[in-house]
């Protein structure tokens, strides 16, 4: 696992040099370029400095919560930790970042089920239809199966510090759409994820794998007619502008994992280590309040720019067309991800019936 681990990260680092990954040489937000991103470990005394890829803004929650972890992680160590922010993909993308974190080029970066590639089980953390609500992906995380998730990160090379929250995944469209039947012959941009491409294929949509940065366009033109994201992405991509609705079908409930090379998490003394510890923790709390402010914040600026929410839907529907090719897949990865699903939605359903 280690040797195909290895070679992944090589094989991306490769493309990188071949290809110009020219944003890997970006300047951190508020720096000056001057960085030093070397992962040995640090000798007593020595300054750590953390280089942290976000694909997102400073302005989104995630960039908010990157900002207060380097103003908290810098306080709490006296400046003997040193985080440096790039936002906005200005060091690649997320599979970049992975990758680089495996070879020494960054330390920190976050992830999820796109992590599947490194560790299967990472699939379940945004498992359509396993979840019913934000408090069941909390319930799992904190559970032994989130336990054993946490673990195949730290196998893969990647040691957990926390996790972050995401919104419900909705689907946006030009008519409303209320069940499964009204999705027949319509084109739909997925990511390229197998698992949602053929639970949506197998709902009726006929889906094409369109990179995010380039799906407003494809929406403008026609070449698809319908996308999936959370409130936040719909809103900071402005598909508003090219979609009419969106159709609450809550059919994912996820979360992502901020990240640290277990490298140079384990090439830290006791006391780094606790700091690192200490701010994480402080972390968890505090993006967990910030989540449950705010989770209603990008809906509403999403109805402001004029979409229409439409909560007619059949979820039960849906549900019942997406598990099938939802139960194939995972038994096709094998790793008891097919029994694993089973225990989180069980755990999903009993907490729903004590609410």
């Amino acid at each position: 696992m280690k040797k195909t681990i290895l070679s992944m990260a090589a094989f991306a680092l490769c493309a990188c040099m071949l290809f110009g990954c020219s944003k890997g040489a970006g300047t951190p937000a508020g720096g000056t370029g001057e960085s030093s991103t070397s992962q040995q470990p640090a000798a007593a005394g020595e300054t750590v400095t953390l280089k942290y890829d976000l694909t997102v803004s400073l302005e989104h929650p995630w960039g908010l919560a990157a900002t207060e972890f380097k103003k908290r992680l810098e306080e709490k160590s006296g400046g003997r930790f040193k985080v440096e922010i790039y936002p906005s993909s200005t060091s690649g993308s997320e599979a970049d970042s992975l990758a680089g974190m495996l070879v020494g080029t960054t330390s920190m970066t976050m992830s999820g089920g796109s992590f599947s590639g490194y560790a299967p089980s990472a699939t379940l953390l945004e498992a359509p239809w396993a979840y019913n609500s934000e408090e069941d992906v909390k319930n799992m995380i904190n559970s032994d199966i989130g336990t054993s998730i946490k673990n195949d990160f730290d196998n893969a090379g990647f040691h957990v510090l926390w996790y972050q929250l995401r919104g419900p995944r909705q689907l946006t469209s030009n008519v409303a759409l209320n069940t499964p039947a009204d999705l027949t012959g319509r084109k739909m941009r997925m990511s390229g994820n197998p698992l949602h491409n053929n639970m949506w294929n197998s709902a009726g949509a006929v889906c094409s794998s369109i990179a995010l940065s380039e799906t407003f366009n494809a929406l403008s033109q026609g070449v698809v007619e319908m996308q999936e994201n959370p409130y936040d992405m719909i809103y900071d991509n402005s598909f508003f502008e090219v979609q009419k609705y969106v159709n609450e079908t809550s059919h994912v409930y996820s979360t992502i994992l901020n990240l640290i090379s277990a490298d140079v998490y384990n090439g830290l003394d006791d006391e780094m280590k606790g700091w690192l510890n200490e701010t994480s923790n402080e972390m968890q709390e505090w993006v967990d309040q910030y989540y449950f402010e705010h989770k209603d914040d990008y809906r509403q600026k999403c109805i402001d720019a004029g979409m229409t929410v439409n909560t007619d839907v059949d979820r039960e529907a849906f549900k019942e067309a997406m598990l099938p090719p939802i139960k194939a897949y995972l038994e096709e990865q094998g790793a008891d991800l097919w029994d694993m699903y089973q225990k989180i939605s069980a755990m999903s359903d009993a907490n729903e019936k004590k609410s």
